[in-house]
């Protein structure tokens, strides 16, 4: 009896040490399924991707005769950052400006640092006013090197970095200055391309001194080199309103309310939209337009003398197509650059 009661226990304890050798195998074999799982499902699940970036600065001549191109930045700059961040993925997008005079000016440069939040940007240069120059050239190689070195930009390799240079007269030579080439060089040196924009007044120092130099700082940082085109609307003297482009030194008629003037001059001339008109039309166009409700009306006499010539400047700098420019430029790098895609827009 005795006997039988030891082997039953003894069967009962290697039942109960068996019982729980195979549930702690069990409950092993689902620790280390479950630990697989999690891993599996850390590998699958996609980590959050890394926008892209872009740097956007302003380089500006703000010497007298440029505040309409220092208030189309101020009044642009949001719907263009806008358009540049619908891009996929979506960029941050970082806006600096450095405005620049000449030496003996209130400042020769003002630097206004990169930031992303765009209405302190527009709240920063708000006050930002055309004043001093009036000798011709400007320190065009100081507000480069100013641009170049003062702004903090972003250092990482797949950030499209763009400068956008936008001025009316050329550099002023100093003997102990910094010169635009080698400012270009540095720039895409770092990956910075640097767009000129020539504005109205640049054509009249010649193409060596004037826009030529423009066209070569933008060739040696690997940019465009655009001039703007500016639009007006004038009103003749039976009340019929027309827009009027100027672009580099000439004026020309828009011909179809459906051309798109933004897109500039040479594209309004290859799709027969645009006329030029002669430098005494244009100047009577600008009087008509600088009095808003004016009538004009176009003379025998001055069809007879205007029939050849380019514009001197009577028609005054209106609304231009700047950030038409920079979004392009800035679309095409961050497209090559940082693989933003903004589907053919």
């Amino acid at each position: 009896m005795k006997k039988n009661i030891g082997a039953a226990l003894l069967t009962l304890l290697t039942s109960v040490s068996l019982g729980n050798c195979l549930l702690s195998a069990s409950a092993q074999v689902i620790e280390k399924g479950a630990e697989k799982a999690t891993e599996k499902s850390e590998k699958t699940e996609k980590k959050p991707e890394k926008k892209p970036h872009l740097d956007l600065a302003f380089c500006i001549d703000t010497t007298g005769s440029m505040q309409s191109e220092i208030d189309q930045v101020k009044e642009k700059v949001k719907s263009l950052t806008a358009k540049l961040a619908a891009g996929k993925p979506a960029p941050v997008v970082r806006v600096g400006l450095v405005a620049y005079r000449d030496r003996g000016d209130a400042y020769v440069t003002k630097v206004f640092p990169f930031t992303e939040d765009i209405d302190r940007f527009v709240k920063d240069v708000s006050g930002l006013q055309a004043a001093g120059g009036g000798d011709g050239p400007e320190a065009v190689n100081q507000g480069m090197h100013a641009a170049l070195h003062d702004l903090k930009w972003d250092d990482a390799k797949h950030t499209a970095k763009l400068m956008f240079l936008i001025g009316d007269a050329p550099p002023h030579v100093y003997s102990n200055d910094f010169k635009w080439e080698d400012e270009s060089r540095q720039a895409i040196s770092r990956g910075i391309q640097v767009n000129t924009i020539a504005c109205a007044g640049l054509e009249s120092y010649g193409t060596t001194q004037g826009s030529d130099v423009f066209k070569q700082i933008a060739k040696l940082a690997d940019g465009s080199a655009d001039t703007l085109t500016y639009r007006q609307t004038v009103v003749d003297n039976k009340g019929k309103k027309e827009t009027v482009v100027s672009f580099g030194g000439e004026s020309y008629r828009v011909k179809s309310d459906a051309a798109d003037w933004r897109r500039g001059v040479a594209s309004l001339k290859a799709m027969g939209a645009a006329d030029k008109i002669s430098p005494v039309v244009a100047r009577e166009m600008g009087a008509t337009a600088a009095a808003p409700g004016a009538s004009f009306a176009m003379s025998e006499s001055s069809r007879a003398r205007g029939s050849m010539g380019g514009f001197s400047g009577s028609l005054s700098r209106g609304d231009s197509n700047l950030d038409e420019i920079v979004v392009e430029a800035a679309k095409k790098r961050a497209a090559k650059v940082s693989n933003v895609d903004y589907g053919g827009k």
